[in-house]
């Protein structure tokens, strides 16, 4: 009778289960129409959260832990932590395969790991196909961190014969949150904002996010703009991920215009990289038949072969293209909200979550089908990247310089990451009049499995269409601006193969010193030094001429511009401790320190000369706003946080009217519009300055700058501005109407003339506006090296990343360009004729002294995207060494 009453108490508490399972799981008909068969155990996402998807913004932590309570309650579930963010937020990897396959998963790694090996045998059918899913990259793109929850969910609880086969016969990995902080950033002010019930009018502030919005990460980094570079956490943790498994098929979900409908690859041949094999993009094109059924099936319409770039490896839909992976941007119409007017009707937030859950779906049903045409393309891809490295004229790369170690290592740890094959430098050498010296510099074999990647850190891409979506010009060893050269013999020597970096240890050299220590400050990182030691209250000077110095018993060295000077008298402690302090910050910034016993040089100024001159701390404040540029802000925050240790303090431009500027000496405006600011805070500024200060400007708060008559500089007009002033021309024309002729008939006149010159086809009005941009084009420019701003710098040629419209004049003043354009600039990437012209010869950098302040005028963002450290370097200088009481320049 017990065994009775218990079976039935079984059934009965089953039933209710699956009763209540169906009752609260009332939207799922919708998510998933085709299928009821669910595990019960396994909870849904509405059942855990307590809420519908798609009636709010689920939350990071929330969608971290209905994944954990997957794997609780499924053995198709696992899941991972691969780091955290800025803010502390987990960064996880979920694996969805079968009981079996997971028991072996190490070893399924192992053979998938083969695939990248040119020499070993392609894997057989057999074999289980790597799928990642990528969502919410950009933060306030945000239907797919919710498509993550559904596609989890469906993979840990469907029992469906097909699904079954899926987990067989693959590894399907969900990364839910690539920009976990930005995402929080964005639910938040969606789920503050949204209405009961829920206003879909496009002007209603749920629809309209504040800056600087949930795109970016905590330091507003575009983190689909980081693949590449590395420079943030984020992707630092999730590139180790992809170099542990090479996918074969990888999808980066995003969203687009609330007007669009839906977009999947093929992307427009035009905007192929020029050194991606054909072959892979059109395995591309065979996917895409799998994500037009699914869309076809629910009705939503989509469209292919427009837009988006495939060009360049910042991406997350490009970068894996690098290494076989057949790698695909989706772009949903976005809400933004709950639910939005658009053109097409009335858009909801399960709608888009829908159409990037078919997609999903598609993606994993195509990958599987197709896994045998997916293993021979990536295949494929590392044999032909050797035959292409072996039909290139370069042969290997050198880089490296023995006066800047830590950004030698610096961008060797980047190859390595990148899983570069690097090796030692065998012997000194000089090539093209640059001196190697080993142990210090690195070759680079082009003959190497990952010579894509090799090639878009070291070479040069002149692209002749000219509608981009984004950056053109993406060389790292430029951005870098790191000595390199490369080595067309087929014959060269290579030391051992490098496995890991060997950042230098500071030091002081020399003992106790009771007169002064030196330092260069040719390495990176001597700004770095420069700040610590100011930080700590010491007397630190800098060297405006150089000179050669005694040091370590007898021995000449010698000291270039911008050399470090701490003399012993004059410090607040005394020389011992001094002495102690002194190795302890070179120990952290990587940097010597060399003792002195005397003033007098064997060459050069001498350490009392009036050309070394001493360094105040400085006190930064940047414009941090709306109108403000969000991108330039958050590069300007971390920069000087992350590798200078300066604490910005972030000034809302709406609270420039009322504060005092006094305590800050360094005043930073990104590009943006600074059009709110009246007279009163220009003036304000104006003679902040004037009083000692130091304001630095980026790219069109340049132009303001001299707009407002804070300098007395000139803007030029870009392609952009003289398609402008030949419109502004032609209304001028028609509005001058002769006594003897009505306005009607000047306009017609006028009308005439200008569309005898100027008529084009419509369909061609995107290629001609877009031409006109200056989007990410490398260019090089003559620097002042023996200018404060350029101290440290090992060489006149400095590249730079043009990124807008802003065109300065050379100064009326002699010494004031600190870096002007080459004659023949253009390097990289796409730049229409016109803009190369008016580029070339024009200002990068001005100093323009005020008062006993300065103004920098910067054409360009020197910061942009926290990579472009050759210029960066030039913004740290003039934040530390401009900082001087006013002397530099008079």
């Amino acid at each position: 009778m017990y065994s009775i009453r218990k079976t039935i108490k079984f059934f009965l508490s089953g039933f209710i289960l699956t009763v209540l399972s169906l009752q609260s799981n009332a939207q799922l008909p919708y998510f998933f129409p085709k299928t009821t068969n669910f595990d019960p155990k396994v909870p849904s996402p509405e059942q855990f959260l307590g809420y519908q998807i798609g009636t709010h913004y689920t939350r990071h932590d929330r969608i971290v832990a209905y994944f954990r309570e997957l794997a609780k309650t499924s053995n198709r579930v696992h899941v991972q932590t691969i780091g955290k963010t800025y803010e502390e937020r987990e960064q996880i990897i979920v694996t969805f395969t079968s009981p079996e396959n997971y028991n072996r998963l190490e070893s399924i790694r192992q053979e998938h790991l083969s695939l990248v090996d040119p020499v070993k045998p392609i894997l057989d059918k057999s074999s289980p196909v790597v799928i990642l899913l990528g969502y919410s990259v950009h933060g306030n793109e945000s239907s797919s961190g919710e498509v993550s929850l559904l596609t989890g969910y469906y993979l840990a609880a469907n029992r469906d014969k097909e699904t079954e086969e899926w987990l067989k016969a693959s590894v399907i990995f969900i990364d839910p949150a690539l920009n976990p902080d930005g995402r929080d950033r964005a639910a938040n002010w969606y789920n503050s904002y949204k209405s009961f019930p829920p206003i879909a009018d496009g002007n209603d502030k749920e629809h309209q996010e504040a800056w600087p919005g949930g795109r970016t990460n905590h330091y507003f980094a575009d983190l689909n703009r980081d693949w590449l570079n590395l420079v943030h956490v984020e992707s630092r943790n999730r590139v180790a991920f992809f170099h542990q498994w090479y996918p074969n098929v990888q999808i980066d979900f995003h969203e687009q215009g609330a007007n669009a409908t839906y977009y999947f690859e093929p992307t427009p041949k035009r905007h192929e990289s020029p050194i991606i094999p054909q072959f892979l993009y059109e395995q591309n094109a065979v996917l895409a038949k799998y994500h037009a059924k699914a869309l076809d099936e629910i009705g939503s319409l989509y469209f292919t072969k427009e837009n988006y770039d495939n060009l360049s490896p910042i991406y997350g839909s490009t970068y894996p293209k690098f290494f076989g992976s057949l790698a695909a941007t989706f772009e949903e119409a976005s809400s933004g909200g709950i639910n939005r007017e658009t053109t097409n009707g009335l858009l909801t937030f399960p709608f888009s979550i829908r159409n990037h859950l078919a997609t999903s779906f598609s993606t994993i049903r195509g990958a599987v089908a197709e896994k045998a045409s997916l293993f021979k393309v990536q295949k494929d891809l590392f044999k032909y990247a050797i035959d292409q490295a072996k039909a290139a004229p370069t042969k290997a790369y050198v880089f490296g310089d023995s006066k800047d170690e830590n950004l030698t290592q610096k961008f060797l740890e980047l190859l390595l990451t990148h899983r570069v094959a690097v090796h030692e430098l065998s012997a000194d050498q000089l090539i093209d009049g640059k001196k190697f010296e080993k142990g210090k510099a690195y070759v680079v074999p082009a003959e190497q499995p990952n010579y894509l990647i090799v090639h878009s850190l070291f070479e040069e891409n002149i692209l002749t269409d000219s509608i981009y979506y984004d950056n053109t010009g993406w060389s790292i060893i430029h951005a870098y601006g790191l000595q390199y050269a490369k080595i067309n013999t087929p014959s060269y020597e290579k030391g051992v193969v490098v496995n890991k970096t060997s950042f230098p240890k500071g030091n002081v050299l020399g003992t106790l010193s009771n007169y002064a220590y030196l330092a260069e400050y040719t390495d990176f990182n001597a700004s770095k030094l420069l700040y610590q030691l100011l930080s700590e209250g010491l007397l630190v000077k800098a060297a405006y001429k150089p000179f050669t110095a005694i040091v370590n018993e007898g021995k000449k060295k010698n000291f270039s511009y911008g050399s470090l000077v701490i003399p012993v008298a004059g410090q607040s402690i005394a020389a011992d401790s001094l002495y102690r302090l002194l190795k302890k910050v070179s120990d952290i910034s990587g940097i010597h320190l060399y003792s002195v016993n005397t003033g007098f040089s064997s060459e050069g100024i001498d350490l009392g000369s009036s050309n070394i001159r001493s360094i105040r701390k400085p006190e930064v404040a940047v414009a941090f706003g709306q109108g403000v540029t969000t991108s330039e802000a958050g590069q300007i925050w971390f920069l000087l946080s992350h590798h200078l240790g300066i604490p910005v303090v972030k000034i809302d431009p709406a609270n420039f009217s009322r504060i005092s500027l006094k305590r800050y000496s360094t005043l930073v405006l990104p590009g943006g519009s600074y059009i709110a600011w009246d007279k009163t805070v220009v003036d304000k500024i104006k003679n902040w300055v004037s009083d000692g200060g130091t304001l630095i400007t980026f790219q069109n708060a340049s132009a303001w700058a001299i707009q407002n008559d804070i300098v007395k500089e000139k803007v030029l007009p870009s392609d952009i501005d003289a398609a402008r002033s030949i419109n502004a021309a032609n209304l001028n024309t028609i509005q001058r109407v002769p006594t003897n002729e009505s306005t009607t008939a000047a306009a017609e006149r006028s009308n005439f003339k200008s569309t005898q010159q100027d008529r084009f086809d419509f369909v061609t009005q995107q290629d001609k506006e877009g031409a006109k941009r200056i989007n990410g084009a490398i260019f090089s420019s003559d620097v002042d090296i023996t200018h404060p701003i350029a101290f440290g710098v090992n060489s006149r040629k400095l590249f730079i990343n043009k990124n807008g419209s802003t065109l300065l004049a050379q100064s009326a003043n002699p010494f004031a360009t600190v870096a002007k354009y080459n004659d023949k600039a253009f390097i990289n990437g796409y730049a229409s004729k016109q803009n190369i012209s008016r580029v070339s010869n024009s200002a990068a950098i001005i100093h323009a002294p005020l008062g006993i302040g300065q103004v920098v005028l910067f054409a360009d963002d020197p910061t942009y995207r926290s990579y472009w450290l050759g210029t960066a370097r030039l913004f740290f200088n003039s934040v530390l060494l401009l900082n001087n009481n006013g002397s530099v320049g008079r």
